[in-house]
Formats: C-alpha cells, structure tokens, sequence
C-alpha cells in the first residue's frame, strides 16, 4: 500500500510545482516585458527591441505634471495609510476580543472593498460626495483612498492578535499597569508587525489607484496613474514601460525588505 501510494504523491507535488511555476510566470510575464520594452530605442512600442537605450528614462521628466502629481499620490498614500492603520487597531481589537450584535455583518463591512468592483466603489463615492457638495477636493480624494484601503491594515491586525500571547498582557494588568499602559507596552509592539505590513500594503495600493481616483479628480488636483494614463492615451513611446519599470523595482525593495524584517506577506495572507 505504501509503495503505491508513494508515485502518487509524487505525481501530485510535481503538478503542484508545474502549475505554481507557471502561474508564476504567467503573472511576471508582463513585467519583464514591460522591463524590456523600456530600453527600446524606438519612438514605438515594439518587442523585441532592435536597439536599446536608456533615453526613456530620461524624458519621465517630460511627462506633464509627474511631479504634482506624484506628490498628490504620495500625500493621500501616505494619510490615508496613516489614518487607516490607526482607525484599524480598535476594529481589530474589537473584533478579535469582544462578542456584540451584528459582529459579523459589521467584519464582511469593514472587509467588503477588497471585493468589490473598483469601478462601483468609485462611482457610489462620487454620487455621494456630489450630494453633500465636497467633491473634486483633495479630501474627498483622501476619503474615498480611505475606503478602499481599510480592509488591509484590518486583515494583518486581526493576523497579529491571533498569533499574539494574550498572558503578556494579562501579567501586566496583575503586576498594577493599567489598561492603557498595557496596551501601550505589551500589546502594541506584539502588533509591530501587522502594523507595519498593514500600513505598507495601503499606502502602495492607494498610490498607485486608478479606478477611483479617476471619478474623484479633476483639473488640478490629478494623481500620479492618472497622469500616466493621460500621457498614454496620447504618446506611443516607451516612457511609461520606463516609469513602471522604476516603480516596480522600488516597490520590490520595500516589500522585500518589510517582508524579510516583519513578514508583511505572511500576515496579509492569514
């Protein structure tokens, strides 16, 4: 029995390595031709390149409004981050510790953006900020940021109080530390990581949005994929291969280094 069941099991792990590897390819594919593409020396798109250059790098800076709005993207990433991760700890902490009416309607609320259609979401926000007269502000832009990017700092918390030691905090409270002072020097470094990986995961998913972003902008106040979306829908050279590439080498580096010193993938995928 055990010899025949051995070559199945086998057979099984290698189709699971083949397909993995080829997901893995079918997803990485379009980067490393996008990477490719970025050194053409042509004014087309065109793949393979017949010669290569590093002169699209160069003209990023031609991009109209790349720095603006670059620092407009940064800006919002950056507080509704900040804003997300910190509005995070208490409806983690109440999820995770307390028992109240509708506690599972209120979790598939709070985590209903990662499913939803962007474009949905995008379209509901605009109607309602139309409504109450605060739309095109860098504000409503901040808000709607807001709710697409709650979900992850949420997830990877709830991960941190699962795997957390409840006795620490416990000890603390009976050695005289108050609730707070608790929370302040026992619970929250254990949470450490699902903060940091919470925050990294929103901030880089509402920097680089498009499908919401695009109903809540207008004239001035543009985000960086919107101007790159622009500058595609009217020049055929490789730039934007050049400025994606960039984009997705820094971003590897941070996740790299987050997951590597706080294992960022790991609790956003608990």
């Amino acid at each position: 029995m055990q010899t025949s069941k051995a070559p199945t099991k086998n057979s099984f792990n290698y189709a699971v390595s083949i397909t993995a590897w080829l997901a893995l390819i079918f997803l990485l594919a379009p980067v490393l031709l996008t990477a490719i593409v970025s050194f053409n020396s042509s004014f087309f798109i065109e793949f393979p390149p017949k010669a290569f250059s590093f002169k699209w790098y160069w003209n990023i800076a031609n991009i109209a409004a790349i720095g603006q709005s670059t620092l407009i993207s940064l800006s919002i990433a950056f507080v509704a981050a900040l804003l997300c991760t910190t509005l995070a700890i208490a409806a983690a902490l109440a999820i995770a510790r307390y028992h109240f009416p509708g506690k599972v309607l209120m979790t598939a609320f709070l985590l209903s953006p990662i499913t939803m259609p962007m474009v949905a979401v995008g379209i509901a926000l605009i109607q309602f900020f139309i409504l109450i007269g605060t739309a095109f502000t860098w504000y409503s832009l901040l808000i709607g940021h807001m709710v697409l990017v709650i979900a992850y700092p949420i997830r990877t918390l709830l991960a941190s109080l699962t795997l957390m030691n409840p006795s620490l905090e416990e000890a603390s409270l009976s050695l005289g530390a108050s609730k707070f002072m608790a929370f302040w020097t026992v619970t929250l470094p254990q949470l450490k990581p699902g903060l940091i990986s919470g925050f990294l995961f929103a901030f880089l998913i509402s920097f680089d949005n498009y499908p919401i972003s695009v109903f809540l902008v207008r004239g001035g106040l543009t985000t960086m994929p919107i101007e790159i979306f622009n500058y595609i829908a009217q020049n055929l050279d490789p730039t934007p291969a050049a400025f994606s590439t960039l984009y997705v080498i820094i971003v590897s580096l941070i996740i790299a280094f987050a997951e590597r010193r706080y294992r960022i993938i790991s609790y956003s995928i608990k």
